[in-house]
């Protein structure tokens, strides 16, 4: 039984092992490995988990006492973004990826009236994964620029 749940600060570790193990297969022939090695040193180092627990929203799904995959959500200027969405290699299939946004979306505090997220353009199974649930290409996005390997997407979480 897998459960969703607040990420605890005793958990860093954990976490980040999920990056660590999930991007090299997420990323193989979508990515140099350059890109594989940069991003888990800058995106998964011990102290960013620890930022995102500490400051944004962090879920993980748990299967006993392991964690098979997470989410993390936080603030860029006035947007929310998901900025990471991992299940396991050996745990995806089973709709702990599904479980785990539905989670993120609804621990947005109230009044959110829209997600982001940005993903590689490369990246075809997590864009269709994406638009199954919802999400568009984004129009009004964060200043950030992507560049071309990116694009941000965006889900419409205003009542309809």
């Amino acid at each position: 039984m897998i459960e969703i749940r607040k990420a605890e600060l005793a958990e860093v570790d954990a976490v980040r092992q999920i990056g660590v193990t999930t991007w090299p297969v997420a990323y193989a022939g979508l990515a140099s490995d350059e890109f594989i090695t940069d991003g888990i040193a800058q995106w998964w180092s011990p102290e960013v988990v620890e930022w995102g627990i500490r400051n944004g929203i962090t879920l993980v799904a748990a299967e006993g006492d392991d964690l098979v995959g997470m989410v993390g959500l936080g603030r860029e200027g006035d947007s929310w973004v998901m900025w990471k969405l991992y299940v396991l290699p050996e745990h995806q299939g089973k709709g702990i990826g599904t479980a785990l946004l539905d989670a993120a979306i609804a621990a947005l505090p109230e009044g959110a009236t829209e997600l982001l997220l940005d993903v590689l353009v490369t990246n075809e199974k997590a864009i269709g994964f994406y638009r199954a649930h919802g999400f568009t290409e984004a129009r009004a996005t964060p200043d950030r620029d992507l560049g071309v390997d990116l694009m941000w997407m965006v889900i419409d979480l205003q009542p309809t």
